[in-house]
């Protein structure tokens, strides 16, 4: 998956604490993002504004520390928005 706002591909990131997570810039892409992981994928996920995207909508999902990180890579890499 490319974020529309920044141009770049959306890679899962690790926090120590809570697991992989990603960011997503816009709401658009935040939208079409949760249908698919809920709907196409049964991913679950905890959802965040950061304080930098809530101009534009932006999202940050946590997966939490049981979910693994290079499948959440394949997935977002065969979501084509």
């Amino acid at each position: 998956m490319i974020d529309s706002k920044t141009g770049k591909r959306i890679v899962v990131l690790i926090d120590e604490k809570s697991g992989p997570y990603i960011r997503v810039s816009t709401w658009n892409d935040a939208d079409a993002l949760e249908d698919l992981l809920s709907d196409t994928y049964d991913v679950l996920y905890e959802m965040k504004t950061p304080e930098e995207f809530r101009e534009e909508g932006g999202k940050e999902y946590c997966f939490g520390n049981a979910a693994d990180p290079e499948k959440l890579q394949r997935i977002l890499d065969e979501i084509i928005l």
